[in-house]
């Protein structure tokens, strides 16, 4: 199928968010079903097997009537979700001697064969979506001591979430990959950060700060305890800390301590205005002679004594 294809760098073989993605794979199903669903962790598509035999329901490439992938590339990569359930995948591959291989990976195997055709091995998968890395080349010379020459067939067995398969000439790491190859897609960058990267400026190093202790603390740390870090991680920067001399708390009253009285208005006063003739004369007297009759100030020398 792939043998007249220019073979370099990633060839994909399935991926569940195509348009048409079991366009080389057949399905067997008993007991169960094959169907693509919306994965709640990656919210994408991706293609579920589930089957009550694990024998009986699979995806199988390539279609018939083709013979063989003829796909030449080293290293396996599978992305595939966890369910908890039993799984496994097989491969055949054609090595130098022209003679049909096979690998069957499960992870209810818990002990590693080796026929004269057949390797069954152990897998082991972590809870929720997992990156299968399979050399292809290494594990036909370590198991059958020949050199590998290509991909015949891929059969996936249930119960499993498929994200992507393909091949690729070396492991690359996920910073090379496309982000619909990567297990889990880059966020989107920031467009100052493209600009800044752009320009060959670097980004501003981030400022370690540590909060302020409060009295409590400052007055425990005072005893012989160490200040706590801030909440962005920094280190501690104030150890074995001795308070100074603390100034008092002053409080601002904002309202008075006794409530002013008001002030007594008295509405029975007389409005009408006083005659001058009804008024008694003041005598006025001599001006030295009220002067006279006015103490004197007292002299320096008599407040001295």
């Amino acid at each position: 199928m792939f043998r007249n294809t220019y073979q370099r760098g990633i060839l994909t073989v399935f991926s569940s968010s195509g348009s048409k993605p079991l366009a080389i794979w057949d399905i067997k199903t008993k007991n169960g079903h094959a169907k693509r669903v919306t994965d709640e962790e990656l919210k994408l598509m991706s293609f579920e097997l589930m089957g009550s035999n694990v024998a009986t329901t699979y995806m199988v490439a390539p279609k018939c009537p083709c013979p063989s992938l003829g796909i030449k590339l080293p290293f396996l990569v599978l992305l595939v979700k966890n369910l908890k359930k039993f799984f496994s995948f097989e491969i055949q591959i054609l090595d130098d001697r022209k003679l049909l291989r096979r690998f069957r990976a499960s992870n209810y195997q818990s002990a590693t064969r080796v026929d004269n055709f057949c390797t069954v091995m152990p897998l082991a998968l972590t809870p929720g979506w997992n990156q299968i890395q399979f050399n292809l080349a290494d594990f036909t010379r370590r198991a059958y001591g020949t050199n590998y020459i290509e991909t015949v067939r891929i059969q996936i067995h249930a119960n499993v979430r498929v994200k992507r398969v393909y091949f690729s000439d070396k492991l690359y790491p996920d910073d090379a990959l496309p982000p619909q190859l990567r297990l889990h897609p880059p966020l989107r960058p920031c467009k100052m950060s493209d600009q800044i990267a752009r320009s060959g400026k670097k980004l501003p190093e981030p400022v370690e700060t540590v909060r302020p202790p409060t009295p409590e603390k400052v007055a425990k740390m005072g005893s012989g305890e160490k200040a706590e870090t801030g909440q962005n991680g920094g280190k501690a920067i104030m150890q074995d800390f001795v308070p100074q001399q603390r100034i008092p708390s002053v409080t601002i009253q904002t309202e008075p301590e006794h409530e002013l009285e008001p002030p007594v208005v008295n509405d029975n006063f007389d409005t009408t205005e006083p005659n001058i003739e009804d008024v008694p004369p003041v005598a006025v007297g001599d001006p030295e002679t009220a002067i006279a009759d006015f103490p004197a100030t007292p002299s320096a020398t008599e407040i001295a004594e």
